[in-house]
């Protein structure tokens, strides 16, 4: 879990893991349960959570991330593209989208 603070106060935060809400799939790694506070939305803080993301991804040798979402316009704004309808653990469609890890930065 990545965690952004401003001193004590939790701004925003996100997981990283190997499984998510889609399942079963061969997909990993997952960025998921996404979540910035009322007050800090329109900083555009979850960028800051990708580019931490994007460095461990990195350091793994991993190529693409996954996040799984019911919104649209959102993702799109930190680089991730739509890659397919997927059901989720509740055989619910959900959207997910790919965010390529650009080996070069």
């Amino acid at each position: 879990m990545l965690l952004l603070t401003n001193g004590d106060e939790l701004i925003s935060f996100c997981t990283y893991s190997e499984k998510d809400d889609i399942q079963p799939t061969a997909l990993t790694p997952w960025m998921g349960f996404v979540y910035t506070f009322p007050q800090y939305r329109g900083h555009r803080y979850v960028g800051k959570l990708f580019q931490e993301i994007e460095k461990i991804a990195k350091s793994e040798n991993v190529h693409d991330i996954f996040i799984s979402t019911n919104h649209t316009g959102l993702y799109e704004k930190y680089g991730c593209e739509f890659y397919q309808i997927m059901n989720d653990v509740n055989d619910e469609p959900s959207r997910v989208y790919r965010k390529h890890i650009d080996e070069s930065n």
